[in-house]
């Protein structure tokens, strides 16, 4: 019997996964999404034309050059899905794993470029406007020359032995892309150009000087593993999707609000909501989103976007997106056993979920006006603020917990079935 190519597995796997994930992707465009998505951008586009317009004598050209372009050079994922059992069945077959894993350099590789070009695209406007010396043709070159090195060096870092050496090389590696990024931005061509040099030889050194497998078949399985339950949650807050157990991170700078709790069996189940989000990928999703809405928050802001009316909707679109997100936890522990083997009322469970909720969604909320209630007033528009603020402590507050309790009732009536 003729074996299956490596090649035609990869190709099985990616369509299986997609596959897989279209019923969600649909639900997700029915919620609205999409239109929120455009309007952000439209919002964006309008701040950044604002921008271009009126561009500040101290606008910090360097410190965004390295915002916006270190992230896009040196975030280089990889899928591949593999697991666990591939340890046993394609094990044998490691000498045509570069086949394979050649697949998935072009499947992540040609996507992650676009990324750079594209922002490069966006930054190059405004780098034209600032004291950079480096041509922007060269620039764009430079950005994904050190992309391409980039993804290079992270399938390195990925065949690394040792956990501790992945981790120092990765922190080497983005602390490297921001110094030449910033050297590129700045600097002389030929100054950015030795720097960068002097950089890649120095990663050079250290990757040979650390022992490394051939295939690094656990570390590719684990963040396929990482890469999937992050799907798995995104797409929770559309539709209940069956996933394995959440990967848990410690976050020791938000794990003391949990021990801020009464133990108690009446709050039995706000405890464990509260580590859920807290320690699992939800609670990760859910800080990013804040942060991109503090940025776009002072991008709009500061431009006074639509004379404040545009900023204020900018606060109230991520007020809704980082609700979607949070809505995910009506979904957690919902299929546990053990819901039903402890003596606690479910009532107790929709009180806790909406207890936590309120409490995680006014922080962030409090988190996203910061840059609003700064920049709207220094421009004499504060009504614009204040109506913004309202219309998001209305939602959170009176709006919200009726559509939590709603949707946990649909999912008992979906159970009893």
């Amino acid at each position: 019997m003729e074996r299956t190519s490596i090649e035609t597995i990869w190709s099985k796997r990616s369509s299986a996964f997609w596959k897989s994930s279209m019923p969600y992707i649909i639900d997700m465009a029915r919620s609205g999404v999409p239109f929120v998505t455009a309007m952000v951008l439209l919002t964006a586009l309008a701040s950044y034309t604002s921008l271009l317009r009126a561009m500040p004598p101290d606008f910090p050209f360097t410190l965004v050059g390295m915002a916006a372009l270190t992230p896009v050079i040196a975030y280089s994922p990889l899928r591949t899905w593999l697991r666990e059992a591939d340890i046993v069945f394609l094990l044998p077959r490691e000498g045509e794993m570069h086949r394979y894993i050649r697949r998935s350099f072009r499947y992540n590789g040609m996507p992650s470029l676009l990324a750079a070009f594209i922002v490069s695209l966006i930054y190059l406007p405004i780098y034209s406007r600032g004291p950079g010396e480096t041509a922007t043709l060269l620039l764009l070159t430079a950005v994904l020359a050190m992309k391409s090195l980039s993804i290079a060096a992270a399938w390195q870092e990925r065949r690394l032995v040792w956990r501790n050496g992945r981790r120092w090389m990765r922190i080497a590696r983005w602390l490297v892309t921001a110094v030449c990024t910033a050297a590129f931005v700045q600097t002389n061509p030929l100054v950015a150009i030795a720097i960068a040099a002097a950089g890649i030889l120095l990663l050079a050194l250290l990757y040979r000087s650390l022992p490394k497998y051939r295939i690094p078949w656990q570390t590719l399985i684990a963040e396929e593993k990482r890469t999937q339950r992050r799907y798995a949650v995104f797409f929770s807050a559309f539709a209940d999707v069956p996933a394995e157990t959440a990967q848990v991170a410690r976050r020791g700078y938000l794990s003391w609000l949990g021990r801020r709790i009464r133990y108690s069996s009446e709050n039995a189940f706000t405890y464990l909501y509260a580590h859920t989000l807290i320690r699992t990928e939800l609670g990760g999703i859910a800080i990013r989103l804040t942060l991109l809405g503090m940025l776009s928050g002072w991008l709009a802001a500061d431009a006074g976007l639509w004379n404040g009316w545009g900023a204020a909707g900018v606060y109230v679109l991520f007020i809704w997106l980082v609700g979607l997100q949070l809505s995910a936890l009506t979904q957690s522990h919902r299929h546990s056993v053990w819901r039903h083997v402890y003596p606690l009322p479910e009532s107790q469970r929709v009180s806790a979920v909406v207890r936590v909720d309120r409490f995680a969604f006014m922080i962030a909320a409090a988190l996203l006006f910061v840059p609003h209630a700064i920049g709207l007033p220094a421009q004499g528009q504060t009504a614009q603020a204040l109506v913004a603020l309202a219309v998001g402590l209305a939602f959170i507050l009176l709006v919200r917990p009726a559509r939590i309790k709603r949707k946990m009732k649909t999912d008992w009536e979906e159970e009893d079935e």
